[in-house]
């Protein structure tokens, strides 16, 4: 579920960060989705830990 969010907004971010940079879009976006999975086990495994009580 929350890597259809990120996919979903993987656009509008890689555009803005094209305009910026002046890298291709195309570039940016293939960042992104590669990324994506590794953000998505960090954030998820701080808040396994939160709930846990652990951090």
């Amino acid at each position: 579920m929350m890597f259809g969010v990120v996919t979903k907004m993987s656009r509008p971010v890689a555009k803005a960060i094209s305009k910026k940079t002046g890298i291709p879009v195309q570039t940016v976006t293939r960042g992104i989705e590669m990324l994506a999975p590794v953000v998505i086990a960090v954030v998820s495994k701080k808040a396994a830990r939160r709930k846990g009580g652990k951090g």
